[in-house]
Parts: C-alpha cells; structure tokens; sequence
C-alpha cells in the first residue's frame, strides 16, 4: 500500500494496529524509530507509506496513551517510540486484529 493517496479511516486503523504490533515485537522493547517502524510495517502490506506518515500516526497513538517515547541516555536526539501497556491491552482486547 504505497502513500499516493490517503488513507480511509478503515486502513489507517489497520495502519495503526499494524504499529502497534512491530512495537509490541521483542526486538522493539527498547524503542524503535520512526523510520525503522516503517520498514517493518510493511510486512502487514503498508510498504512505502514511510517514516512521515508513521510519525504522525505514532503521535496520535501517543496522544491516546498507546505508545511512549523512552528517554534515552546516549543519541537522544534520535527519537524512538515503545508500545505501552494501555498498546498491548487494546492489541490484547482486539486481538491482534492483523494476526
């Protein structure tokens, strides 16, 4: 799903879950970055959306509470983003709704 036209409400909620789901992965428990999300995303068929379109749908997701922005000691200014509890429990409620 290349980022040529925007997202309806239905696949940007899949998109979201589909966040969701690459930060709930253990090899993102520390946080991954916006760009790295993107590529792994793509593997639930949201290849080449890209970093921007990521960003904003992780603020949005932070807004709700389910993603958060670790503090980091070393490249701080390399922002990362983990899933949060309130993440994993609406993943569990929905059951990983792109399983």
């Amino acid at each position: 799903m290349r980022n040529l036209t925007p997202m309806n409400a239905a696949q940007r909620e899949l998109y979201r879950a589909a966040l969701l789901q690459v930060l709930e992965t253990p090899e993102a428990q520390s946080g991954f970055s916006a760009a790295v999300i993107a590529v792994h995303v793509s593997v639930f068929g949201f290849a080449g959306v890209g970093a921007a379109a990521a960003f904003t749908e992780l603020r949005y997701l932070m807004d709700k509470g389910f993603v958060e922005t670790p503090s980091k000691t070393i490249s701080p200014e390399i922002q990362t983003w983990r899933i949060t509890a309130a993440g994993r429990d609406w993943l569990a409620q929905n059951g990983g709704v792109l399983s």
